[in-house]
């Protein structure tokens, strides 16, 4: 027996016009693709970019930024207050060690806050004086010799050009400690007192 082939038969209206509207789904689907990149591309809406840190930064003289909150930074160590008489208080300085730190100290920035500050460590006895060239907030300063007892303490105010004054201790001393101006005077430390690292070995070795 003779099998009878007949021609294929043509689809349906129904079936074509949904072939028809599924292809035009798809060209809008590839058209807004190709829109969102470009929009991406200049910048026009985020593509879920990486967050930005937008903490307020300014230049200190070195040309590397620094925060204008004037909290004590990262690797900060801790320092005690000990007065003659009353009680201790602890505060957390950022520590320079070395010339180049110890010459930039806190230079340019816009606030120095509570318990925050700078120690300036020097691997021998010094006499040499500090000054507020570029400083703009004003500063208390302690030096300290070696054992931790302060040599005497001193009110600094900013200078932003020469002459700047210059403000030298009563003594040899072996590290400063810079706080935000009547500090020292507030925790009743004067010559005599003590201003001491909490952990010595947590400090590095100055050059």
């Amino acid at each position: 027996m003779r099998h009878e082939t007949r021609p294929p038969t043509a689809p349906p209206k129904r079936a074509r016009r949904g072939l028809l509207v599924g292809g035009l789904v798809l060209v809008v689907a590839g058209v807004a693709v190709v829109a969102w990149v470009l929009a991406v591309a200049a910048g026009l809406v985020d593509g879920d970019a990486p967050a930005m840190d937008d903490t307020p930064r300014t230049l200190n003289l070195e040309g590397a930024p620094s925060t204008t909150t004037g909290g004590a930074r990262p690797g900060a160590v801790a320092y005690r207050l000990e007065p003659a008489g009353g009680p201790a208080a602890t505060v957390r300085l950022e520590v320079a060690a070395d010339p180049s730190a110890r010459a930039r100290g806190l230079m340019g920035r816009t606030e120095v806050a509570k318990g925050t500050g700078m120690v300036f460590l020097y691997p021998a006895d010094v006499t040499e004086a500090f000054w507020m060239k570029n400083t703009l907030v004003p500063l208390s300063i302690a030096f300290v010799a070696a054992d931790g007892r302060v040599v005497s303490v001193a009110e600094m105010t900013p200078c932003k050009a020469d002459p700047c004054p210059s403000y030298a201790p009563a003594g040899p001393y072996r590290y400063a400690v810079e706080l935000a101006a009547g500090s020292f005077g507030a925790a009743g430390v004067g010559p005599g007192a003590r201003v001491v690292p909490a952990d010595p070995a947590a400090l590095p070795e100055p050059a």
